[in-house]
């Protein structure tokens, strides 16, 4: 069984074809291209615990998928639990779900990071203020319950404070925000895999954003130019993280930034593959691993394999934002097309401005 029918789960489908699997696709009826890709689509909410469950005993599946989306996390575990499956324990996914909850166990493990608050939708500002007394500017606001850059708003100064918190509370379904120091520093993933506790770093991503205000991610490269000793600290680090909240199995996709004294301050940790082709793509793509299939291995209740399935390189996802990045893909495809390794469907170029992930008008990947 395999929940969500994106694009973005599609290659997790296919992967799970081409290793001889029987693929029982789920979702919503929305034209996606995983409707006719699987062997069978079945036109199920995956929210819908209980007609899961009961399609579930149906088909007894040899297991449950899903990569990439932190909604689908919550069905796919509650039916690896029935199943009697291992996999992350409750505790585990409210806590990498829930960006407040993460930071403070985090914290109460001793791992490095900035001072920050919870706020809720309706709290008087006076009150919020009174708490930041002793934080710098500028600052970072968030819904607790939202990725892909969602809510998101940097807060240079006071007189901004309101206006940063209204906005991620537009966005937030909780009503519940976290505030925190911002972090400068280049921005990294250490796209990773667990099992029974072990962990694994397959690839480090180095990102670039829109920057201030919302920091939506305009493109990812692997493998990140760091030196062996940096890899080193990063890879003990995350491994003490990924401990702290519990984490024993499955694809790992934690953000971090790297400061200029060397600080490694985590933004966030996902108990699934990072989205935007990082883990389905770019990781098999740079380091030779075949991530997919270890995430399809363990969601079956099988040991993950580490061996190669091809040589890898220098993977990089570029998005589409500006007319000059669809001129740059023409200019690509034109004179070296060998490098583009696959594109999206484009969106027309709009001139609004970037607010999330799915303002962008689409992506390539090149692969060298």
């Amino acid at each position: 069984m395999i929940l969500g029918t994106n694009e973005y789960q599609n290659p997790l489908i296919v992967r799970a074809k081409e290793l001889g699997y029987e693929t029982h696709v789920f979702g919503l009826q929305r034209g996606e291209i995983g409707e006719t890709t699987a062997d069978f689509f079945h036109a199920v909410d995956i929210m819908d615990y209980k007609r899961l469950w009961d399609e579930c005993k149906k088909l007894s599946p040899c297991g449950v998928a899903s990569v990439c989306s932190e909604l689908a996390m919550h069905p796919m575990n509650f039916l690896l639990r029935k199943m009697g499956i291992p996999c992350n324990s409750l505790k585990t996914e409210i806590l990498t779900t829930n960006k407040y909850l993460m930071r403070k166990e985090m914290a109460d493990a001793g791992i490095d990071g900035p001072e920050f608050t919870l706020v809720r939708r309706g709290e008087e500002i006076e009150k919020i203020e009174e708490r930041l007394s002793k934080f710098k500017y500028p600052l970072i606001v968030k819904p607790c319950d939202l990725s892909s850059s969602r809510g998101v708003y940097k807060i240079d100064t006071p007189t901004q404070l309101l206006e940063g918190i209204l906005y991620a509370m537009e966005w937030s379904q909780t009503g519940e925000a976290i505030l925190e120091e911002f972090i400068k520093g280049p921005e990294y993933s250490g796209e990773s895999i667990a099992y029974k506790g072990e962990y694994n770093l397959l690839a480090i991503t180095e990102k670039s954003t829109t920057g201030a205000p919302h920091f939506v991610e305009t493109g990812h490269r692997q493998p990140a130019r760091l030196d062996h000793v940096t890899i080193e600290r990063v890879r003990e680090t995350l491994f003490k993280a990924f401990k702290s909240l519990g984490i024993e199995y499955g694809a790992i996709h934690p953000e971090f930034k790297i400061t200029e004294d060397g600080r490694i301050i985590f933004m966030e940790i996902a108990t699934r593959m990072g989205g935007d082709c990082i883990g389905t793509d770019l990781v098999p793509l740079s380091s030779g691993y075949d991530y997919l299939g270890m995430v399809i291995n363990i969601c079956c209740g099988q040991k993950p394999t580490f061996d190669k399935i091809r040589e890898p390189g220098i993977a990089q996802n570029h998005y589409l934002m500006t007319h000059n990045d669809l001129e740059e893909f023409q200019k690509i495809q034109l004179e070296t097309p060998e490098k583009i390794w696959r594109h999206s469907t484009f969106k027309p170029i709009s001139d609004s401005p970037i607010l999330k992930s799915a303002d962008r008008a689409g992506y390539y990947i090149t692969v060298e």
